[in-house]
């Protein structure tokens, strides 16, 4: 919503997750939500990781299942973190924009032995990932765990539009930030490498931009759709 809002608004600035955070903050009920969100995060965190070891969702054979997993994985970890910053905004308001910490990651990153590999190992990886989300994109499949019994013929045909929606503009943002970090790595410049924020702000500045930033949001709030379709009509055991 923040991203549309950036796209519409001139004067809005484009901000990532950390922003976001900080944005609900400031507004009323402000504390409420990130207690919920703090916990939900890390709850979830707990859940990506228990599905990608125990391949709880029934990821596919081969390279393709095993980058569906460490994509879970690195999703927990990204929810572990904003968890952990949501429940410490509820006991140190902010008193200023978030400062952009994947340079100073890239930048710690690089620092470790034979860091400038890592790093691009990292890049790389995350790039192959998003090459499964587009595939699966593609296909607009519907998750082996929901319980279609359940599900309306219209919500069924509603989360296959959703599914190809959101996985496209998840894979779309996520390659550009791999490809700023792989950048960064051939660089050996941390400051090269560009998180959610600046990856936005990045293409509102180019010829279409706020067309663009648009279809993110767009994008972005479609997943946000399809999770909670997956919250009510998950199965919770096989």
């Amino acid at each position: 919503m923040l991203a549309l809002v950036a796209a519409l608004d001139p004067e809005a600035r484009a901000i990532g997750f950390q922003g976001a955070l900080h944005h609900l903050a400031s507004r009323p009920f402000g504390t409420l939500l990130l207690v919920g969100l703090g916990v939900g995060l890390v709850a979830d965190s707990l859940w990506q990781a228990v599905r990608a070891t125990t391949n709880a969702d029934l990821a596919g054979p081969g390279l393709g299942g095993a980058l569906e997993r460490v994509g879970w994985f690195a999703s927990g970890l990204v929810h572990l973190a904003l968890g952990v910053a949501a429940l410490r905004l509820v006991g140190e308001p902010p008193t200023g924009p978030p400062a952009s910490r994947t340079k100073a990651w890239t930048a710690f990153g690089m620092a470790l032995p034979l860091g400038r590999w890592l790093v691009a190992l990292t890049a790389v990886t995350i790039l192959a990932v998003s090459g499964v989300m587009v595939l699966r994109a593609g296909r607009a499949a519907l998750d082996p765990w929901l319980d279609l019994g359940r599900m309306a013929r219209p919500t069924r045909s509603l989360t296959r539009v959703l599914v190809g929606l959101g996985l496209a503009t998840r894979a779309v943002v996520y390659a550009m930030i791999a490809g700023f970090l792989l950048l960064a790595a051939i660089q050996a410049d941390p400051q090269v490498a560009r998180g959610m924020t600046g990856t936005l702000r990045l293409i509102r500045l180019e010829r279409y931009g706020t067309t663009v930033l648009a279809a993110i949001g767009v994008g972005f709030v479609a997943n946000g759709t399809l999770e909670m379709i997956r919250a009510r009509y998950r199965r919770a055991s096989a």
